[in-house]
């Protein structure tokens, strides 16, 4: 019989922009998120637990937030600038939000 989670799971969207060498993520759905830091590696793995804070601050809710797509990966799409799933400046990336049982 296949585990029951008591957990909730859902996506946000998150956008990605390059200003003057600063790799900064934003979102639309989380108020105040804004992380920037001239490392890609270091604002890519700042997001989730932003976003984890921001949710109990704001929202009051408990969750895990973790990337659609580890670093590698998103790195490697970037570079490759493939069509059917563009990770460039100016294009969302989802982040996962699992809420956490009470």
């Amino acid at each position: 019989m296949p585990k029951q989670h008591s957990l909730s799971e859902s996506t946000i969207l998150v956008d990605y922009r390059v200003v003057d060498g600063w790799h900064i993520f934003t979102s639309k759905q989380v108020r105040g998120l804004y992380v920037a830091n001239p490392d890609q590696r270091l604002a890519y793995e700042a997001i989730g637990p932003s976003i984890e804070e921001l949710l109990k601050l704001n929202e009051h809710v408990s969750a895990s937030v973790r990337p659609a797509l580890p670093f590698d990966e998103f790195l490697k799409i970037a570079h490759e600038h493939i069509e059917t799933a563009k990770i460039t400046p100016g294009t969302q990336q989802p982040f996962i939000i699992e809420k956490l049982a009470a």
